[in-house]
């Protein structure tokens, strides 16, 4: 997260204008009910970075992303 501003203003001054992630549930959710959004997860820290660097977000929302991602994102206690 740290990072993000930096990768933002070179992606922008390298003349793009749109930055895309997938929101993984099973980087918000990893126990039932325990929501988390700090550090690599705080989606707003990352939205506020681009929107500051002036890039547009194209966000890959699941809860199914696939994206060579176990259980394609979905929370491992789903299969419990």
């Amino acid at each position: 997260p740290g990072m993000w501003p930096y990768i933002m203003k070179m992606a922008k001054n390298q003349g793009l204008n749109t930055v895309q992630t997938y929101v993984f549930w099973n980087i918000h959710e990893q126990k039932p009910g325990v929501l988390d959004f700090t550090g690599r997860a705080n989606l707003s820290q990352f939205l506020q970075d681009a929107a500051d660097a002036g890039l547009f977000v194209n966000l890959r929302i699941g809860p199914y992303v696939c994206a060579e991602w176990n259980y394609g994102g979905l929370p491992a206690w789903l299969n419990q």
